[in-house]
C-alpha cells in the first residue's frame, strides 16, 4: 500500500510541474509558432491575433465548436492582491486571456505561461487553476532556416 501511495504522489507531482515554474513572457518572445506533442498548432501574432488548430489536443475540455480558429489575445495583469484583470496595454506577463466571439458566446480560455529547462511554455486552460500535461503543454517552434 505504501508503494501504491507513494508511485501515486509521485504522479501528482510530476503532473504538477509540466511546464516549469510561472514566468513572466514578453510580447517579442510571444510572438511566433507554437506546438505540442498531441498535434495543437497556435500562432501568435504582434497584432493580438491568435489562431489555433486541434484546440482539442491543448485544451481537451474545450467547449466551443473546434472550427474557431481565429481568436485575440491580451495579457493579464494584477488587478489586486487575488485578482487579475485583462490588459490591452501590457507588453509582458505571467498569463493570456484568448478571445474568439461566435455567434452562440464567447470562447474564452486562459493561457499560463510557464519555463522549464527547454524554454518557455503554454498551457491553454478553461481556468487558470487548471494544469496542463506535458502532450498538452505547447511550446515555441524553433524558427525555420532557409537553406
Amino acid at each position: 500500500m505504501a508503494a501504491i501511495l507513494g508511485c501515486l504522489a509521485l504522479a501528482t507531482t510530476a503532473c504538477a510541474a509540466a511546464g516549469g515554474e510561472a514566468a513572466v513572457i514578453r510580447q517579442a518572445e510571444l510572438v511566433g509558432e507554437w506546438s505540442n506533442a498531441n498535434g495543437a498548432r497556435a500562432y501568435v501574432s504582434a497584432d493580438h491575433g491568435f489562431a489555433v488548430s486541434g484546440i482539442k489536443q491543448a485544451v481537451p475540455d474545450y467547449e466551443c465548436s473546434a472550427s474557431v480558429a481565429a481568436y485575440t489575445w491580451n495579457f493579464m495583469v494584477p488587478a489586486g492582491p487575488h485578482s487579475v484583470a485583462v490588459s490591452k496595454s501590457a507588453t509582458e506577463g505571467e498569463s493570456l486571456e484568448v478571445s474568439a466571439g461566435t455567434d452562440d458566446a464567447w470562447c474564452d480560455i486562459r493561457a499560463q505561461v510557464q519555463r522549464d529547462g527547454q524554454g518557455f511554455t503554454i498551457c491553454l486552460v478553461r481556468d487558470l487553476d487548471q494544469a496542463c500535461t506535458e502532450g498538452e503543454l505547447l511550446r515555441k517552434d524553433s524558427p525555420r532556416r532557409t537553406p
